[in-house]
């Protein structure tokens, strides 16, 4: 920023100005603009030679032309002298004295990206797609670490409809430049083309979950279908992982406190909940912050998983439609998001409850099955409720007070044993109940819990998983209809 009002801004903010006005594609506005601060800049080529560009692509060849001339006698040894000469040519359909300014500037800047560029324009322009190729190769030897040339490479070979070409060009692009979406989405479009829809969704699955979500297929064609169900159920696996991975870290970058808020969100809930029941309402005791937090990690593990799996199927619906993944992909993707969050979370837990005196012992061993009864009773609830919202698009306004009624019926701020005895069995009849009772047994009460009901439980919560995974098999390609309706 200038220091006092009658000096000049940095001329590299200054020019933020009209560069707006380029990325619109107003280019009468740009050459405004550039004229302003060509009186404010008069030592600084942009304003003359972008200034150029501009008038160009606006059509205004004439106007260009006069500022070239003054811009060439002010920088006379300025390799946009030439370029802006030889654009304007092209412009006018002057090939001849284009190619004569170009190659000019070919022979005096050799190290120049610009000159193989327009050098390779000017060429296919004219219907000289081997020369501009030949242009477009040197461009990328000149550069390479810069994307442009290699892209427009890749772009010349679908324009001419050179497709197995342009998989070679668009490969190098992935190699070089894996964060660039043209490498895979155009590369896709040349699959397409060749009639190869398989290798066209899989390099779309690999831009949308990261560049080893793919092995190569299998070479042997005489692999078993055992094995091959298998390999299908692996590359699966894997991309559920890395889906929810990938998803995991993007909400990281996007937060100040990156990790932190996996822990800080339930302590601020146990905050909250203690106050407003331990202390407002005197519900608590002396071992109320244990009591609570036992209850209050593993809801809300299930609450995050069932609320966020809701709307996945919806969410997902491009590329559903786009690759033809299972559907059941999307709920399992944000499933796994959740209990990822949860785990540093439970190890919290478990050294706090050792922190307030309740020493770790055998019995903690049976943390084990109870942990896994309630991973099989979320994937069914939610994937239960994922499966239905399709159909009835209204109900994903239930969810929240659906599960806001189960939170109040689980115990989670209150003793079960409260409650009047004969009500008692029909509370522990609800699933997340009876889990939040195993819990605090094992952690408070130093004892195993039930485990002949907790097996039940498990044993139906498996047999509603695999109900579900041939639902959504069956409705496999019913969803990509329902989600557009």
């Amino acid at each position: 920023m200038p220091s006092s009002p009658n000096e000049l801004p940095p001329h590299e903010q200054a020019f933020e100005w009209p560069y707006q006005a380029v990325r619109e594609g107003n280019w009468l506005e740009a050459s405004r603009r550039w004229a302003v601060l060509r009186k404010a800049y008069p030592e600084q080529p942009a304003t003359w030679f972008l200034a150029t560009n501009a008038h160009i692509n606006a059509g205004e060849l004439e106007q260009a032309e006069a500022l070239l001339i003054h811009a060439q006698q002010q920088f006379p040894n300025h390799h946009n002298s030439l370029m802006g000469f030889a654009e304007l040519a092209v412009h006018r359909q002057e090939w001849d004295a284009a190619e004569v300014l170009l190659q000019q500037a070919r022979e005096k800047y050799p190290t120049l990206l610009q000159t193989w560029i327009r050098s390779a324009e000017c060429a296919e322009k004219q219907g000289n797609l081997e020369q501009a190729a030949a242009y477009y190769e040197k461009a990328c030897h000149c550069s390479p670490n810069s994307p442009h040339p290699f892209i427009q490479y890749a772009e010349l070979a679908m324009r001419a409809e050179q497709w197995a070409q342009a998989l070679n060009h668009w490969e190098k692009v992935r190699e070089r430049f894996p964060d660039i979406p043209a490498g895979y989405l155009r590369a896709a479009e040349a699959e397409r083309q060749l009639g190869r829809p398989k290798q066209a969704r899989e390099l779309i699955i690999t831009h949308q979950y990261g560049a080893d979500i793919l092995d190569s297929e299998p070479n042997n064609q005489n692999t078993s279908k055992h094995h091959g169900r298998y390999t299908n159920f692996s590359r699966l696996t894997e991309l559920i992982w890395t889906k929810a991975v990938f998803n995991l870290r993007s909400e990281v970058h996007r937060n100040y406190l990156s990790y932190v808020w996996w822990v800080l969100e339930p302590l601020l809930h146990m905050v909250v909940y203690y106050v407003v029941f331990g202390l407002l309402l005197n519900r608590g005791g002396e071992n109320y912050p244990v009591y609570l937090l036992t209850g209050l990690i593993p809801w809300m593990w299930f609450t995050k998983a069932v609320s966020s799996s809701s709307g996945s199927i919806l969410s997902g619906q491009n590329l559903m439609l786009q690759v033809g993944l299972p559907s059941i992909v999307f709920p399992l993707v944000t499933l796994l998001q959740a209990t990822i969050k949860q785990l540093p979370v439970f190890v919290l837990l478990l050294g706090f409850v050792w922190l307030q005196g309740h020493d770790p012992g055998s019995q903690w061993w049976g943390l084990l099955p109870v942990i896994i009864v309630q991973a099989l009773l979320t994937v069914a609830f939610a994937c239960a409720v994922a499966a239905v919202i399709p159909f009835a698009r209204d109900l994903s306004y239930l969810v929240p007070t659906g599960l806001m009624l189960l939170m109040f019926l689980s115990g989670i701020f209150y003793d079960y044993r409260s409650i009047s005895l004969e009500w008692q069995s029909l509370f522990l009849m609800n699933p997340m109940a009876f889990l939040l009772k195993c819990y605090r047994e094992i952690f408070i009460d130093g004892i195993l819990p039930d485990l002949i009901t907790l097996t039940w439980w498990g044993f139906g919560s498996a047999v509603a998983c695999l109900l579900l995974m041939l639902t959504y098999k069956r409705l496999r390609y019913v969803y990509p209809r329902i989600v557009l309706e």
